[in-house]
């Protein structure tokens, strides 16, 4: 494997930073390469929240614009205002959970349509797949928390990751404390099953 580069972005309170740890920590498990550098603003209050996450054959943590192979979107608009690391040849993994933030709720801001977010992708990349990864978490796990990993789930049936589904499942029983790991395994097997 030569590299596989993955933008995970969203909102404060998503759990990009988990997600990034789960494949960081399988990567490790498995012998490979793994470097990841997170960048975020008001994370806690809801502000934008993006990670990288590179495996292989990479020295810098940031991957460079245009060269994302996967954007992992917890949040609609997060995926737009990334766009600049898509190239025609990104896959998008687009939760299609609305998360509005303040400006929008006080009427200074217009939170875009769907259709519009859905757009403005597409002129780049036609490979956008839209998920309902927050229905699926609140479905089984019975908590929308859960909604990222659903979406590793998702992204090992999608993409070929260089680390197996058990060396997953085993990061989620590192990551987590003991009384959240059952509930998050089966986060991780209802996103890989629902693709």
């Amino acid at each position: 494997m030569t590299k596989l580069n993955i933008l995970l972005v969203g909102v404060g309170g998503q759990g990009i930073l988990t997600t990034s740890a789960i494949l960081a920590r399988a990567a490790l498990n498995s012998g490979v390469n793994v470097v990841t550098a997170e960048t975020h603003g008001m994370a806690q209050r809801g502000g934008s929240v993006e990670v990288h996450v590179r495996f292989g054959d990479v020295h810098s943590p940031l991957i460079p614009y245009g060269g994302a192979d996967v954007v992992v979107a917890l949040e609609l608009v997060e995926a737009v205002r990334y766009a600049h690391y898509l190239s025609d040849k990104t896959l998008v993994i687009l939760n299609n959970r609305k998360i509005v933030p303040t400006t929008v709720s006080a009427g200074l801001a217009k939170y875009p349509e769907f259709d519009e977010v859905l757009s403005a992708l597409k002129e780049v990349t036609e490979t956008v797949r839209v998920v309902d990864a927050s229905k699926i978490a609140q479905e089984v796990v019975g908590n929308v928390v859960a909604t990222n990993v659903v979406v590793v789930g998702m992204l090992a049936k999608l993409v070929d990751l260089p680390v197996s589904y058990e060396s997953l499942e085993r990061a989620v029983s590192e990551v987590f404390p003991e009384k959240l790991v059952e509930s998050n395994l089966k986060a991780l097997k209802a996103g890989f099953e629902s693709v």
